[in-house]
């Protein structure tokens, strides 16, 4: 991944974390919706990801396709998305397919679902590996989405969260050219990733107090939208201070890190 689509990637995590309180599965669909309307035109496709357009150009021809087919709030995020820098046209289609998974991972956090999401998507996944028939079903280009919608339907009657339906059924629809195995396992890595993203590890050299553990946890659910839960490790090498890990994110205020720093500036 170029640097300029992890930056606007990051960007666009940033932005959308504060609507994920109040994001509902609709939301997601839109975004997932349209991230494939995207995909499958390559003139919008092209004039999104052109660096050389302005953004308000961008928002113009994004708006004329659907200015009336999506929510206020999911077309003005997507308006924010492609008025950032992408690499390429599929790096933006990927960023909104990203970005929706990211939403429904949300979603089923705040609903408590999150691990049965993860289990029922790897559940399909597996049935799907070993049923060619099922295989064949849902990956036939000749057959339409509302055929395969239908058959997932009928497999996950009663069987699996909303949340992981969309994922599902979007898996088996999605307009990337996945096989559908590949496209759920890069889901179930995405919501495991999102999961990860609950917990906080917490290193200090000494323990800490409640009080100064709530300040600390107050500020993460301000900067990531959503509460964490804190693993508080006891390592007396770090000298002082404190270092926070939530799921790749390091945030090192440890005072080993800050010594180490200021030798390599004096080196």
């Amino acid at each position: 991944m170029a640097s300029s689509t992890r930056q606007s990637l990051a960007a666009a995590k940033e932005a959308l974390t504060p609507l994920l309180a109040k994001a509902d599965l609709k939301f997601a669909e839109e975004i997932f919706a349209v991230g494939a309307a995207v995909a499958s035109s390559a003139q919008l496709r092209s004039i999104l990801s052109d660096p050389s357009a302005e953004a308000k150009a961008k928002s113009g021809a994004l708006t004329a396709v659907f200015g009336k087919g999506v929510s206020a709030a999911a077309l003005e995020f997507s308006n924010s998305l492609v008025a950032l820098r992408w690499s390429t046209g599929q790096d933006l289609v990927a960023a909104f397919e990203q970005l929706a998974v990211f939403t429904v991972a949300a979603i089923a956090a705040n609903a408590k679902n999150l691990s049965k999401v993860e289990s029922e998507i790897f559940a399909f996944q597996t049935a799907v590996d070993s049923d060619q028939e099922l295989q064949f079903a849902l990956g036939n280009n000749a057959a339409s989405d509302d055929a395969k919608i239908a058959l997932v339907n009928s497999l996950l009657k009663g069987k699996a969260t909303d949340e992981a339906a969309v994922l599902i059924r979007r898996a088996v629809t999605g307009a990337r050219r996945r096989r559908v195995a590949v496209a759920l396992e890069q889901f179930g890595k995405q919501v495991s990733a999102y999961a990860e993203r609950l917990v906080a590890t917490v290193t200090v050299a000494a323990p800490v107090s409640d009080k100064q553990l709530e300040r600390l946890e107050a500020a993460l659910a301000k900067s990531y939208g959503h509460s964490l839960k804190l693993n508080v490790e006891v390592d007396e090498s770090i000298l002082g201070g404190m270092k926070v890990q939530v799921g790749g994110e390091i945030l090192d205020g440890s005072l080993s890190a800050r010594l180490l720093q200021a030798k390599l500036q004096l080196a």
